[in-house]
């Protein structure tokens, strides 16, 4: 293939047609991914000039597409979770079968007294309704068959106030276990209400006024006494209420009603919480440069200092377990997030890993931690090494978890194609990965997390079960949160990071380093990782069995116990 500045191939005009209709057809964007690792590979010496290996009308087009999909807006979410929680206009969550928040509105937040990523506080519900939210739970976990009740909630800000609510179970394709869901019926009624129920299901004044009552009173015999009638009346009634709008029973007809009367509350409806720290502990450290670097912590709160920085899309939970080994261990994992994670700031002037060990380093010295163990999940030990070659008191020892890249360059090769894919465009055309990034981040808005993770790990069968667990699942939704909250920016630069001349700290290390690759990711090579012990023997490669890219999810009581013993190795 030729690419001049006026030649135009047939694989670039598919490219562009594969852009245009990504914005769109989820099928379209994973022929994308292909057809962009082909261009690539045709390129015969690809180099930090790649601009002029690719047609400029191809390139106008692509800023055309760019230009077509910054203008548009998002269309309903197709995300079951994500609709749950958007389609009413009151409190709603959807939880785990663990009862751990998967997915939550504003409102939700506020009258539950939680938010994503953290454990439902089971006191929210009133005393009188715990055996019907109990039963539901168990059946979630599959001892029992309650797939559904309605309940009373006692709200977070007044513990006096109560609201009725539906529960109810979600079953997801492909997972082994459903969701629970828990959404207000408690809403203002109105007179468009009332016009739309006549309209769509032909219900008369009086059936609609029957319904408005049951809707609000959830009991048919205080309808019937408000009514000055017999129960017997309204009971006949409210058959053929459901007979009309083809609700399976009193339960599915409340959750009929309040869809229809949330969607009269357009000014709330679909609004959604912005990030906040699933453990309620988070801070906010703001230099005098004007950085904001966004803390949490875990473990024993006086325990000894230990920093963590997490990888992409992975670990900003640790599963409960973590907590407990911690503690008991009397460590203080310090977790700062990344410039562009969460509530971090991003700084577009410094170079990705620059942006990284500045803020590692001002976070330390703001916490008064030196000396101590670094812990670094899959790209996040980068800047950790970074920061030890430039200030070697820095660190006593570091651990690195997962894959990287900077400690294996030859498994680069083996990665599956989109990632490949990507990584090279991370290196070589940061401006088309941002226009791929925000392809993804829209079909990531429209479809869910789920549509992301499922491609992501497509070739890693230990990580699509992770993915696929209610349990582990939400712990993995919440850390693509925290990656996506900023924009697309962050995983563009990340993918830069990946590529950091890195590899001198490497050999001019002087502290020990333990490294803990999974054996099941498709890319472990034993013989590989063993060169890099040979390149530094303070190198130690631990293999981890029965793990891949998720491996903090997999393995999390075999790497903590890792972590401990090093820190034990350096009190």
């Amino acid at each position: 293939m030729e690419d001049s500045e006026n030649v135009v191939s047939s694989l670039d005009l598919e490219i562009v047609s594969d852009t245009f209709r990504s914005i769109v057809d989820q099928d379209a964007f994973d022929k994308l991914i292909i057809n962009w690792n082909q261009k690539l590979n045709t390129v015969e010496s690809i180099d930090e000039n790649w601009g002029h290996k690719f047609a400029s009308a191809f390139i106008a087009q692509l800023d055309a597409a760019g230009d077509t999909l910054d203008r548009l807006d998002i269309s309903d979410h197709s995300d079951p979770l994500e609709r749950i929680v958007s389609e009413v206009a009151g409190p709603a969550v959807v939880l785990s079968p663990d009862l751990r928040v998967a997915s939550i509105n504003v409102e939700g937040i506020d009258s539950f007294g939680t938010n994503s990523g953290a454990f439902f506080c089971e006191d929210r519900v009133d005393p009188a309704s715990r055996k019907a939210f109990d039963a539901v739970v168990r059946a979630a976990n599959q001892r029992g068959n309650a797939a559904q009740s309605v309940i009373h909630i006692v709200d977070h800000r007044k513990d006096d106030a109560s609201f009725h609510a539906e529960i109810f179970l979600i079953w997801l394709p492909n997972q082994p276990k459903p969701y629970i869901a828990i959404r207000t019926l408690e809403l203002a009624w109105s007179p468009a209400t009332s016009n739309r129920l006549k309209q769509a299901f032909d219900l008369t004044d009086a059936e609609v006024e029957v319904g408005r009552q049951f809707f609000q009173l959830c009991d048919l015999s205080t309808v019937a006494e408000k009514r000055g009638v017999s129960r017997h009346t309204v009971r006949t009634q409210m058959k053929t209420i459901l007979f009309k709008t083809g609700a399976s029973s009193q339960a599915d007809l409340i959750r009929l009603f309040a869809m229809v009367a949330s969607r009269q509350l357009l000014e709330t409806r679909g609004l959604r919480s912005t990030w906040r720290d699933p453990l309620d502990r988070e801070k906010i450290i703001v230099t005098p440069e004007g950085r904001k670097i966004a803390w949490t912590w875990m473990g024993d709160p006086k325990g000894t200092p230990v920093i963590f920085l997490r990888g992409m899309a992975m670990g900003y939970l640790l599963p409960a377990q973590a907590e407990v080994l911690l503690s008991k261990a009397r460590i203080k994992l310090l977790i700062p997030s990344r410039p562009g994670y969460g509530n971090s700031s991003m700084h577009g002037n410094m170079s990705p890993l620059d942006d990284n060990r500045v803020l590692l380093n001002e976070f330390m010295k703001a916490a008064g931690v030196h000396n101590c163990v670094g812990v670094g999940l899959s790209d996040g030990i980068i800047p950790i090494l970074a920061e030890q070659d430039l200030n070697p008191d820095q660190f006593c020892a570091v651990v690195s978890v997962g894959f990287n890249g900077c400690l294996n360059r030859a498994a680069f090769k083996k990665l599956p194609v989109p990632q490949a894919t990507l990584l090279r465009l991370g290196k070589y055309a940061p401006e088309i990965l941002e226009l791929i990034a925000k392809l993804g981040f829209r079909m990531m808005q429209k479809h869910g997390v789920d549509w992301y993770l499922e491609r992501a790990h497509a070739s890693t069968p230990l990580d699509i079960q992770i993915c696929r667990s209610p349990e582990t699942a939400t712990l993995v939704r919440d850390a693509c949160a925290h990656l996506a909250v900023q924009g697309t920016r962050t995983f563009v630069r990340d993918m830069q990071m990946f590529h950091a001349p890195i590899d001198g700290a490497i050999d001019r290390l002087a502290i020990s380093m333990c490294s803990l690759v999974p054996t099941e990711d498709g890319l472990f090579d034993l013989n590989e990782y063993q060169d890099l012990e040979r390149r530094n023997q303070n190198v130690t490669v631990v293999p981890v069995e029965k793990a891949a890219d998720l491996l903090i999810y997999q393995q999390t009581e075999f790497i903590l116990n890792h972590i401990i013993k090093v820190v034990d190795q350096h009190r």
